[in-house]
Order: C-alpha cells, then sequence, then structure tokens
C-alpha cells in the first residue's frame, strides 16, 4: 500500500466500537512476529493525566538523548500524531513511507485472520499493533505507551519488557466496562503491574491508592507514592507553572494547575527507571521545562483570550474548574460582556455535574422554565442573558469536554461559536 491506500484502509476498517480481551491482539501480534517483545516499554494507566504525563516522560527522554516512541489516542490534528518519536532533536510524527509500511504488514496479518475465520482485531487494536510495528522499524530505544481503556484487559497490556508502570490518578469514567465504584476500576488500571517492576501512582482517592498498594504487594513490585505534601506550587500563570517537588524547582510551559502533578509523576518514573537509563536533577529540569501537550488548558488566542481543554469525566472537570478559579478568578467570561452576564465557573460546573444522559438540550436557557437542572425535561435555573439572538449553547459547554471553555469574546467572535449552524 502506498499512503492513501493505507489511509483508507484505516478508515475502512471493518472491524469498529470497543471490545476489551487480549486474545485477538495476542493473535494478531504473533502474526508479525511479535514486535512488542522487541521494545522496552513505561506503561502508563489511569482516569485523567495519561497523555500529560507521557508528555513529560517523553521529553525527559528525548533531552537526555534517548530515542523514544510513543503512541497517542486519540489525535487532535492529523492522524499522524499517533505515532510520535521524540529525541533531542524535537518531536517528530510517523512519516507518510513508514505508516505505510506498518499498515501494510499489520493489515495482512488482519487479513489472515479473516481468511481462517478469526475474531477481527479492533481499530484501537489493529493501530495499537501498526505501532508497534513502527517502532521496531525505527529502532526505538524505548515507548511510552498509554492504555486506551482500564488497563488489565486493553489492547496495549500484551507488551512483556515493561521497565516501568505508571498509574494516574483513578476516578469514575467508562463504569460500564470499567465498574461501578473506584475500588473496582482501580483494580483494572493495576492491570498494567508486573511482577517485580517499579511501580509509579499518585492518587487523589484513598481506595484507589489502597488498591493499587494491595496489588503491588502481591506483585513484589516496588511502589513509589508522589506524595501531595512534597509538591508546591510556587507560582502559576498562563504560561505555566513554577513549582517544587522534593526541595528541588521546576518550571513547566504547560498551562493548568493540575499539571504540576503529571510532572512530579514523570519526574519520579525517570528516576526509577534502573541502571539502563542515567538523568541528573538538570537534566529532569530540562525535559520538564520542554514538555508540551496539545489541547489541556491550552491558549490558542490571546485577543480575546480563549482557552481549550480536554477534560471529559467528572474528576478532569474538577482539576479544570480548579485552574479557571486559579488563573481566571473562576470566570469564563467578563461581567461587563456584550453577550452575557459575567459566569463564574462555580455556576458552569454545578450545572455540568448534575446533567445526564437525555436531559434537555440547553443548559442554560431562558428564565421562561425554572425546573430543576436535574429533571429531564425542565431546563436549568440559570439564564442565558440574550443579546439579539446569542445564546450559550449547549454544544459548547453542557459537557465540560466542549471545546471551547472561554474567558472574554467579542459580540462577532461569540456569534460565530453559539450560533445554530
Amino acid at each position: 500500500m502506498d499512503y492513501e491506500q493505507a489511509m483508507a484502509y484505516i478508515k475502512n476498517y471493518k472491524s469498529a466500537g470497543i471490545s476489551l480481551g487480549l486474545e485477538r491482539m495476542r493473535e494478531l501480534c504473533s502474526r508479525l512476529d511479535y514486535p512488542q517483545q522487541k521494545l522496552s516499554f513505561i506503561h502508563i494507566a489511569g482516569t485523567n493525566g495519561k497523555g500529560s504525563t507521557a508528555a513529560y516522560i517523553s521529553s525527559i527522554l528525548g533531552v537526555n538523548g534517548y530515542l523514544t516512541g510513543r503512541y497517542v489516542s486519540p489525535v487532535v490534528f492529523q492522524y499522524e500524531e499517533c505515532i510520535q518519536f521524540e529525541d533531542s532533536r524535537g518531536i517528530t510524527f510517523i512519516d507518510r513511507q513508514l505508516l505505510a509500511e506498518a499498515v501494510t504488514e499489520t493489515a495482512a496479518a488482519v487479513v489472515d485472520m479473516e481468511r481462517e475465520g478469526k475474531e477481527l482485531p479492533t481499530i484501537f487494536e489493529f493501530e495499537t499493533a501498526i505501532s508497534f510495528v513502527a517502532f521496531v522499524k525505527r529502532g526505538c530505544q524505548i515507548v511510552v505507551l498509554e492504555a486506551g481503556l482500564g488497563g488489565r484487559e486493553d489492547a496495549t497490556n500484551v507488551i512483556g519488557n515493561v521497565v516501568a508502570s505508571v498509574i494516574t490518578p483513578v476516578g469514575r469514567d467508562h463504569m460500564k466496562m470499567l465498574g461501578d465504584t473506584v475500588e473496582e476500576i482501580a483494580r483494572e488500571k493495576a492491570g498494567i503491574i508486573r511482577e517485580g517492576v517499579p511501580v509509579i501512582s499518585f492518587q487523589k482517592e484513598k481506595a484507589a491508592a489502597q488498591v493499587i498498594a494491595s496489588v503491588c504487594e502481591q506483585k513484589r513490585a516496588p511502589l513509589i507514592s508522589v506524595c501531595a505534601p512534597d509538591i508546591k506550587l510556587l507560582r502559576s500563570d498562563l504560561q505555566g507553572s513554577l513549582f517544587s517537588y522534593q526541595g528541588e524547582h521546576f518550571r513547566t510551559q504547560m498551562t493548568g494547575v493540575y499539571q504540576i502533578e503529571n510532572a512530579c509523576l514523570a519526574i519520579e518514573t525517570c528516576r526509577n527507571l534502573g541502571s539502563g537509563f542515567s538523568f541528573d536533577e538538570p537534566q529532569l529540569m530540562v525535559g520538564i521545562r520542554a514538555a508540551r501537550w496539545r489541547g489541556r488548558f491550552e491558549v490558542v488566542n490571546q485577543e480575546p483570550l480563549v482557552l481549550v481543554d480536554g477534560a471529559h469525566n467528572e474528576s478532569g472537570a474538577r482539576a479544570l474548574r480548579e485552574s479557571v478559579e486559579t488563573l481566571l478568578g473562576g470566570r469564563l467570561f467578563p461581567a461587563d460582556s456584550t453577550v452575557g452576564q459575567g459566569l463564574h465557573s462555580s455556576q458552569l460546573f454545578q450545572k455540568a455535574f448534575t446533567f445526564r444522559h437525555g436531559d434537555p438540550p440547553h443548559l442554560l436557557s431562558d428564565t421562561s422554565d425554572t425546573r430543576s437542572p436535574g429533571s429531564r425535561t425542565g431546563h436549568s435555573t440559570y439564564p442565558a442573558r440574550r443579546e439579539g439572538r446569542f445564546r450559550i449553547r449547549s454544544r459548547y459547554i453542557r459537557r465540560p469536554c466542549s471545546p471551547y471553555h472561554l474567558s472574554s469574546l467579542s459580540k462577532k467572535q461569540f456569534s460565530r461559536l453559539t450560533s445554530d449552524g
């Protein structure tokens, strides 16, 4: 296949959807001569912060000269960013020729499975296998790999040579597949823990921390916990944060006060990779400062100020709210806006947390209907102030993962974002 054919194959791939389990992935990798066994991995699971933590780890490894592979899902800008390489020269996405080669090899294995009547890999499993093939072809010294969903039965859990397992904060998400409680979800995430392999964890929920500690004890895996008292935020603004961790000062250019927790996880991970990797504190500092991860409390425009963030669950929304309140004083647009009243983040997130699947289409609506926001037929009690036809539409703020978490907007720009078109 050439690049265009490879992209068409991916676009039209037959087996979509989510289906946990490792058998399909193991079968696919066996037909590719087990590419994952030829690589070393840092495996990351958790509910929030996986991508940012992976970006920090990859940056530290890269600035220290290690050719690092990274598998990213989902992508933001272009398909090629799902397979990244980082070294001392920076980040590059997979080139079209290598992508076409990896897709061709992986697709041939899938065709063989189909011919033999085997269950086909899901699209995520297919793309994960593509990344393994590409990392081997590129000669990566280490791969930073994020679990897609859960951990225990996630497609990424077929890997072998794991040098560190990282578990970011566990919260409530994908509960239909992972369990109803934090303990159940944490047990699924802890499924990435390997016998004797160091585990680096930062948890805010006591129940999650207890589950992870128990699994580490069972598997005799050293547990390194990042502790909140060791982290001190010294200064934070829209250019990043200055913080100290265990007495050492670090600077990150990634905005959002929650980013310092992800950075500390990355620092501890790199400190505990073993004798095959060496770093000193100045090198760690350079890597933390150089790291970048798009779409996480990212400033995309200054005048007017526009931020985007990918928060998509309760704990992510709470972290986003903390950053809004710390860095913007809680304002989503100014009180003197010509578009509407100043809306404080506490109002937005209070409403966001009370809505459920199937709720009414407007988070903010008229004053004519003041039934409770949790009602399946009612509208929010917080009215949207109208200026002509301008109204805040639910497609932008009903869920905290909306593409626009806004500060000030002009009337014309607000119209462009909130119109029915």
